[in-house]
């Protein structure tokens, strides 16, 4: 099926985004009929989203989108409130060392259960509130993305957390997930306020984040690599010099407050083009706002997929170890949350996950096998 053009899809995308503004809605998971485990049909999904590529930024929703109430978004694409950034201040030129920031909290031996975390009350306190509140993304496919055909949650980040729900309430019943869009801006400060229990956002796991807020076990392990349009002066060059080897004025889009965003200022002569999001970035490309992207290799891959005119250059520039972000006040839900980790690693459903989204995009055999969990303790 043929793309549309640049300007016909952000007509339709900025339609939505201002059908956002006056409705006020929840995205619960009983609107699913993909529960945890279910992965035969989001593999048939594969090639339906492929089908309508050319509508997935105009479905993307920008901002949080469950609200405190247990109230079921109407059929229509769920509407979404924009929360106001906190006022944080600079951040400092250099990051406290912290060790090695992947090491988390070690989990009880055996399958995950609730009853061997009782320190903190902090899973007693989820299972009488009966669900996990999540902040996602729905912009990053194929780890987190609302389907185009139905508006369902679908992408790794969201089964694995459908997985450890799973696991912590006793079924899959979509009942026990509330799911929150979350701007990277606010993604720390809401996980510290309890506004939302974890963050499953591909999130990379560095020192600055373990400040804020404490992670997981790593559960994937990606690395930045870029995208261009072909036959541009950005794909022409030699890409074995990484971000440096991009001609002067190259412009750059990312998302604030992620690791890409950090390497393409800290490369002369780049200039970084802020998307709201990364379905945000693919437009501008096509728009002729932006020269090229860099971001986590499964983001450029999903990217990539949704238009034929892309290509991803080089290798991989860096190490992104991904993790959920958890507050530092609950240490027994990380070890639980870990404790679920390991059964998916060792159960295959980690892999199944791999095979559902990843490998119709990931050609290394090397990334079908399980990051391992490091603890501190």
């Amino acid at each position: 099926m043929p793309l549309r053009s640049a300007r016909s899809r952000y007509k339709i995308r900025s339609r939505y985004k201002n059908h956002a503004r006056y409705k006020n809605g929840s995205r619960d998971e009983n609107r699913s009929h993909h529960e945890g485990g279910s992965h035969r049909e989001s593999r048939s999904h594969h090639a339906s989203f492929a089908r309508a590529a050319a509508l997935v930024a105009a479905l993307t929703l920008t901002a949080a989108c469950t609200s405190s109430s247990h109230s079921v978004a109407e059929s229509t694409p769920s509407a979404v409130t924009t929360p106001s950034s906190p006022t944080t201040a600079s951040a400092s030129a250099s990051v406290a060392p912290c060790g090695e920031p992947t090491a988390s909290l070690r989990p009880a031996p055996g399958p995950p259960r609730a009853a061997d975390y009782t320190r903190d009350g902090s899973l007693a306190q989820l299972q009488r509130k009966g669900y996990l509140t999540v902040g996602i993304d729905q912009s990053s496919y194929p780890f987190g993305y609302a389907d185009v055909l139905d508006n369902e949650l679908r992408g790794f980040d969201i089964d694995l957390v459908r997985e450890i729900a799973k696991d912590l309430f006793g079924g899959a019943d979509p009942e026990h997930l509330r799911f929150r869009v979350l701007p990277n801006a606010i993604r720390e400060q809401s996980v510290a306020d309890g506004d939302v229990d974890l963050v499953a956002k591909s999130v990379t796991i560095n020192c600055e984040r373990r400040a804020k807020v404490d992670f997981s076990s790593t559960y994937y392990e990606a690395g930045q690599q870029v995208l261009v349009l072909t036959n541009t002066p950005a794909a022409a060059v030699d890409h074995r010099g990484g971000l440096g080897a991009l001609p002067k004025g190259t412009r750059m889009c990312t998302v604030a407050k992620t690791t890409a965003a950090t390497s393409v200022a800290a490369t002369p002569g780049l200039v970084n083009v802020n998307g709201e999001n990364w379905n945000d970035c693919l437009i501008r490309l096509q728009q002729g706002g932006a020269d090229a992207s860099v971001g986590d290799d499964t983001i450029m891959l999903g990217l990539h997929a949704q238009d034929p005119h892309t290509e991803l250059v080089g290798d991989k520039l860096s190490y992104e170890p991904y993790g959920l972000e958890i507050s530092k006040d609950r240490p027994d839900l990380v070890r639980f949350v870990n404790a679920s980790l390991q059964r998916i690693r060792q159960d295959g459903t980690w892999l199944a996950l791999f095979d559902t989204y990843l490998a119709p995009y990931v050609s290394s055999q090397a990334q079908r096998t399980p990051p391992p969990a490091a603890y501190r303790d």
